[in-house]
């Protein structure tokens, strides 16, 4: 009798997980090399002491190092976060809130009915803090570099020892929890209450228009309150960051309106905004079915 448990058990979880894992992977796959360029500027415009245009920006970046060192500069390094991030996100984005609905008390929902996607969201920015910030951080350096060189020997050979080396790789750790916490949350609400706004019942699909509209509706409450974290967060990790890594995150905001003003903040907001519209628009339809057939698709 037990054994019949466990295998109803293994398999209400397992098969989910290995589903959402090979959509996740696959996902990656279609939106990635556009994702890069989009994300490779993003954070140029956000390491420049001065404002240049997207245009000019372009040219010097094809001009000083080509298209592969310069225009898919970090592409590797790329590559292993999205890998690894897509292959743990969708079975957590899916099951996780699905966990917590179950796991707190009846009134808390019916009184909070958010408060599992926001639970969710947390954990999900905590743990992808913790193992991608070395990762994001050797991006980072990779993508604002002016001129190509190895990384990790250039970390190590600053380094007095494995201790450092290995403080260095989680440069810009606090800012990036931070970035992560709003921006899960925020994501995981957001698109919850649009979808569903869109549906008359949870298990109905969503049409390419209302998939549209969900997208570009995600994208912005999302650039305006996770932006001014990751400009931080890249101020923290790029190449040139002696100005910023010994300082606190206040401090941190406060230098970056002091160099560059409100619009320090929000620099590359356009292509953040259309990186996000495109991520969204291969996510949603995704969330979506998966939800329906694994998660809990009740209305907030």
């Amino acid at each position: 009798m037990s054994e019949s448990i466990y295998k109803v058990r293994t398999q209400k979880y397992l098969k989910p997980i290995l589903e959402t894992q090979i959509i996740g992977i696959s996902r990656v796959i279609l939106g990635l090399p556009i994702d890069h360029v989009f994300d490779r500027f993003k954070t140029l415009l956000q390491a420049e002491s001065t404002q240049s245009s997207m245009k000019q920006l372009f040219k010097d970046t094809y001009r000083r190092n080509g298209v592969l060192k310069g225009v898919f500069a970090g592409f590797s390094s790329q590559i292993s976060i999205q890998l690894f991030k897509q292959y743990y996100r969708w079975p957590m984005m899916i099951l996780i809130p699905k966990y917590y609905k179950e796991l707190l008390p009846s009134s808390w929902v019916e009184n909070h009915p958010a408060l599992h996607k926001g639970l969710a969201g947390a954990t999900i920015a905590l743990f992808e803090s913790f193992v991608t910030c070395p990762l994001e951080r050797i991006k980072c350096q990779l993508m604002t570099q002016h001129q190509s060189k190895s990384i990790l020997k250039q970390l190590w050979r600053n380094e007095r020892s494995l201790s450092h080396f290995v403080r260095n790789l989680y440069t810009g750790m606090e800012a990036m929890v931070l970035k992560q916490v709003v921006s899960w949350t925020n994501y995981l609400y957001w698109d919850h209450k649009i979808r569903y706004f869109f549906k008359e019942n949870p298990s109905q699909a969503l049409t390419l228009p209302q998939i549209a509209m969900c997208s570009l509706l995600t994208a912005v409450p999302n650039i305006l309150l996770v932006q001014p974290f990751d400009a931080v967060k890249t101020a923290y990790q790029m190449e040139q960051n002696g100005n910023y890594k010994q300082l606190t995150i206040p401090q941190a905001f406060v230098k970056v309106y002091k160099d560059k003003g409100l619009i320090g903040y929000y620099a590359g907001w356009q292509l953040r905004l259309s990186q996000f519209i495109v991520q969204a628009a291969l996510s949603t339809p995704v969330m979506d079915y998966l939800e329906r057939l694994h998660g809990l698709p009740n209305e907030l």
